[in-house]
């Protein structure tokens, strides 16, 4: 009986665990992807729609892909 305790506490304490990664994980993409809108902000073109913003971003990524050594600099 005192095994199958043991045992369901260290299941609840990895579905614990797991739950706290995704949580961390989630609160660094968050902190990213603020950090992303920062540059835009700072680049002055936060007022730009938003598909505008992302087909310069693709076009960049495209620059970036064709002329890989443009990233070393």
């Amino acid at each position: 009986m005192q095994q199958k305790i043991t045992l369901q506490q260290k299941k609840a304490k990895l579905i614990m665990d797991e739950v706290n990664l995704k949580i961390k994980e989630r609160k660094m993409r968050t902190r990213r992807l603020i950090e992303m809108g920062g540059l835009v902000a700072k680049a002055k073109l936060d007022h730009l729609p938003t598909n505008t913003l992302f087909g310069a971003i693709i076009s960049l990524k495209e620059t970036l892909t064709q002329h890989p050594n443009v990233q070393d600099h």
